[in-house]
């Protein structure tokens, strides 16, 4: 049988409070829902975090808090923090949990439309990201929004940024994006290199 990779996003860049009263910021909710998501299966917790006020965060200090936590916790799967940050934060900003030397972390292959704003991902930030995990030997996990986002993935490969083994993550149903519908979804993967 050909082993299931099951990724939780426990807690979402731009969600709140309002939109789901039982969703996890603190560090200590964060631990235990990555807890939770393992006991039922989950290999991977894809980690965003929030400041003191619940605001998106990219503070090294609130990724190493939450990731502590998980780790006492008994969270053994793979922590991946999120390099995306939110709408609006510098590639320096989201750069910062790179340097908790995770196993794991996203990497957006691309800008888009994201609900009402603009989410930047330009070449020059991809790059940096990129190099950045390279130099810290963080696995990218490659999150396309877009059949674009494919490509721009392609390209880095090609310029040599990204290491042999290709993790895709192809996100679908986000305002802007690939709307969640099996032809998306098919359609992305047959554009996906057969060994990633």
């Amino acid at each position: 049988m050909t082993p299931l990779i099951i990724t939780a996003a426990i807690c979402g860049a731009e969600v709140s409070r309002q939109d789901n009263p039982a969703l996890p910021l603190t560090p200590e909710e964060l631990a235990i829902a990555a807890k939770e998501c393992q006991d039922a299966g989950a290999t991977i917790i894809h980690l965003h975090v929030r400041d003191a006020m619940g605001a998106p965060t990219q503070s090294r200090e609130v990724f190493q808090r939450a990731m502590s936590l998980m780790k006492e916790h008994g969270v053994r799967a793979i922590i991946q923090p999120s390099t995306g940050g939110a709408v609006g934060m510098s590639v320096l900003e989201r750069m910062q949990p790179l340097f908790l030397f995770p196993e794991m972390a996203t990497l957006d292959c691309g800008s888009l439309n994201f609900g009402e704003d603009v989410f930047l991902s330009d070449f020059p930030t991809m790059r940096a990201l990129a190099q950045a995990m390279k130099e810290q030997r963080v696995l990218p996990e490659l999150e396309c929004f877009e059949m674009g986002h494919v490509a721009n993935a392609l390209r880095l490969n090609k310029e040599g940024l990204l290491p042999a083994h290709l993790h895709f993550d192809l996100v679908l149903g986000v305002p802007g994006g690939m709307e969640a519908r099996g032809e998306n979804l098919f359609h992305a993967l047959s554009q996906l290199p057969q060994d990633c």
